[in-house]
Formats: C-alpha cells, sequence, structure tokens
C-alpha cells in the first residue's frame, strides 16, 4: 500500500481549507529549485490541483495562498528534511488543527505590538513596515488575546466553532 499523503489546513481568502500532498509538493519543488516567487504560483496551482479540488473562481487565492504556503516552507527546517515537531491538541497534530491568526496586511500599520507581545513567537516584523504570521503552528490554540493588543484591528482568527468537537472535524 502506498504512503499516504500528508494533509494540511490553510487559509484561503476568508476560509480554512484542508488540503491532501502539500509537503510533498512543497519538497519537490524545493528539491528541483523552484523559488518561493510569483512565477512559481501557476505550477503550485496545477500540482495541488493533482490531489485537491480547487475552485476556478477562487484560482487566485488559492495561488496566494499555496504560494504564501511554499513560502514558509522554503524558511523552515522542513526543507533541510528537517520535520518540526509543534505537538498535539486533544490527540491531533497541532498542524491539522486550523487556529492561527491571519494579518490584514491593509490594515497592518507595522506597530510590533503583536510580535512584542506574543511569548510563542507567531509573528515577525516585515521589510515593508508591516508584521506577518511566521509561526502559525506555535500560536497557542484558542488563545486570542493578541487581538486586543492590535490597534488597528489587523489581526484575525477562525470562530471559536472551529474548535468543536475536533474529533469529527478532523476525521478522528
Amino acid at each position: 500500500m502506498a504512503d499516504a499523503l500528508s494533509y494540511r489546513q490553510i487559509r484561503v481568502g476568508a476560509f480554512t481549507v484542508g488540503m491532501t500532498g502539500l509537503d510533498e509538493l512543497f519538497a519537490a519543488l524545493h528539491a528541483e529549485g523552484r523559488p518561493a516567487a510569483e512565477s512559481t504560483a501557476a505550477l503550485l496551482l496545477a500540482r495541488a490541483r493533482q490531489h485537491n479540488y480547487i475552485p476556478p473562481a477562487a484560482e487566485a487565492d488559492y495561488a496566494e495562498a499555496l504560494l504564501r504556503e511554499y513560502r514558509r516552507f522554503c524558511t523552515s527546517t522542513e526543507a533541510c528534511g528537517c520535520r518540526r515537531d509543534y505537538g498535539t491538541w486533544r490527540g491531533h497534530p497541532r498542524q491539522a488543527i486550523p487556529w492561527y491568526p491571519t494579518i490584514n496586511a491593509g490594515r497592518c500599520d507595522g506597530c510590533g505590538a503583536c510580535v512584542r507581545f506574543c511569548p510563542s513567537g507567531v509573528f515577525a516584523p516585515e521589510d515593508g513596515g508591516t508584521v506577518r504570521v511566521v509561526e502559525p503552528y506555535k500560536c497557542q490554540v484558542g488563545c486570542s488575546a493578541c487581538v486586543r493588543v492590535c490597534k488597528s484591528e489587523a489581526i484575525a482568527f477562525p470562530p471559536q466553532e472551529v474548535l468543536d468537537s475536533p474529533k469529527e472535524k478532523l476525521g478522528g
């Protein structure tokens, strides 16, 4: 029997979406020397479609999300062949729990309050003066305290209901 493909949830537009085979896809692209640049977005979409349905009307959102996740992969320990263990939550791998912040770059004023506030190192400043989420799976499941320190209201979390009955939602 063939090995099962990886599963991870990513933020696509305003939605959290489960996708199959992204770890393998990212590792293959990285091994091919593909840059984490806009020029790789079409290839990411094409290869992600091999194991996932991507609605034609949402292609731009998926391309943006896949490129964002590939960039994270390329700057992570996964790219060197090391697997980072983020632990578990209620018996499920942390990476399978869709609980992490997203930043609305249009609202972020780059004040850095979230960077200074978060003890888990979820956020980091970007060169352009805004902040980005660099370690989404280090976010403590259920915590959204950083929202209160963001004066520009640029931080968002999925609804708390995504944590209800994770066994059914995660197929466990």
